[in-house]
């Protein structure tokens, strides 16, 4: 099997307010984009072309999946009026020369598992799954048999972990929380002190307040969904349940902010050179399309010089100090997997992890595997040597 067709959903009326307000396929599910651990499940399958079917926003999705080199993919998406039947897709694209066609309401890791069919299945369908999709994750690991952290979990020592359990990338579980068995929270949420989550999934960027009991529910920001009945309610006490907004702070510290401003002060008469404008790729937010912000570069200089302009983006929080190159979204759609997209989780910055390490645009696979690692494990040893060889060349 080397060339598929895959059927995206269409929008799921049962799922809509339990899905953060994206399309179905870019809903969070366990750690990742349902689209995300689809493509995974088909490279796995040995599939080599990817013909996508979005019927449902899918300009959000090619801003996601780009042309599927990420994945090690050709990938080509299709945009539908309406979602297709299989028998329709392959009427309609039969010049695809297809192999296979799949309905993206199951995942190619285990096809007899319904996952959107219902709130039912899509919090049941975690139990089955978790074995199979949290391994394969940047990051995640087994703190204990059935329990599975992602990248920047925290839990406290006190917390009661019962198996199977999912704590997302960057979710907390305060002191003397009960969580499991069967409980499952999504990227940046809050478990408070002495909450108690049992039978149940929490999605992205939620807190569930201290002393609260959640029991056979879906939670999502300020709403509560109980999977075995249907009944939905929108909590208005946000010390219960309430949705976290994404963080305003910036990337750079108010020193480093301070610093930048002063800098820039100081050699103010570098604004009058001719600048050059480009767009940099930001710090993912977890189901969200691909955020850009543009800035500057002075042509006319070589070396650190020539990122000049980036002195302001720091002093507005974007950019940092110490971090990774920025990067165009051409050359994100170039990251090949999962491990070099971390790239991304440090902030664009003036003295960077690859460069130090000896690398130079146009970053090749070294390049992109000290980015990663630094953006995974940025150590003080490695942000003192970041500096030091930036300061070095700067003057050189």
């Amino acid at each position: 099997m080397k060339r598929v067709i895959l059927i995206t959903p269409d929008s799921v009326p049962e799922l809509e307010p339990i899905t953060g307000g994206v399309p179905v396929s870019l809903a969070i599910y366990l750690g990742k984009p349902l689209i995300d651990h689809a493509l995974d499940g088909l490279v796995a399958n040995g599939v080599t072309d990817v013909l996508l079917l979005a019927s449902d926003r899918p300009s959000d999705l090619r801003a996601y999946v780009g042309d599927g080199s990420a994945w090690g993919l050709k990938l080509q998406i299709s945009p539908e009026s309406i979602m297709l039947s299989a028998n329709e897709a392959a009427l309609r694209h039969s010049s695809f020369e297809h192999d296979a066609i799949f309905t993206l309401d199951r995942l190619p890791q285990a096809p007899d598992v319904a996952i959107i069919s219902s709130p039912a299945t899509w919090h049941q369908s975690r139990m089955t799954l978790l074995p199979l999709l949290a391994p394969k994750q940047i990051g995640a690991r087994e703190i204990a048999p059935g329990i599975w952290c992602g990248l920047r979990a925290r839990v406290h020592p006190s917390a009661n972990l019962i198996p199977p359990a999912w704590i997302g990338p960057n979710a907390m579980i305060r002191s003397d929380a009960s969580f499991g068995p069967s409980a499952y929270v999504e990227s940046d949420s809050v478990i408070d002190a002495h909450a108690t989550v049992e039978n149940s999934t929490i999605g992205t960027r939620t807190y569930l307040g201290s002393m609260t009991h959640l029991k056979n529910s879906i939670a999502v920001g300020s709403m509560l969904l109980n999977w075995q009945n249907g009944s939905l309610t929108h909590l208005t006490d946000a010390f219960l349940l309430s949705r976290l907004d994404p963080p305003k702070q910036a990337l750079s510290s108010p020193i480093g902010r301070l610093i930048a401003l002063i800098v820039l002060l100081l050699t103010c008469p570098l604004a009058l050179l001719r600048r050059v404008e480009q767009i940099a790729v930001l710090p993912p937010e977890a189901g969200e399309p691909m955020r850009t912000i543009s800035y500057y570069e002075i042509p006319c200089f070589r070396g650190k010089l020539r990122c000049w302009p980036y002195l302001w983006r720091i002093v507005t929080g974007h950019f940092v100090w110490l971090g990774n190159p920025p990067l165009s979204p051409e050359e994100v759609n170039s990251l090949e997997n999962e491990f070099e997209q971390l790239w991304l989780h440090a902030g664009p910055g003036i003295f960077t992890a690859p460069e130090a390490d000896g690398c130079s645009a146009p970053w090749d696979d070294t390049a992109r595997a000290h980015a990663a690692l630094f953006a995974s494990q940025a150590t003080h040893a490695w942000r003192r040597k970041i500096l030091y060889h930036g300061i070095k060349h700067l003057f050189l």
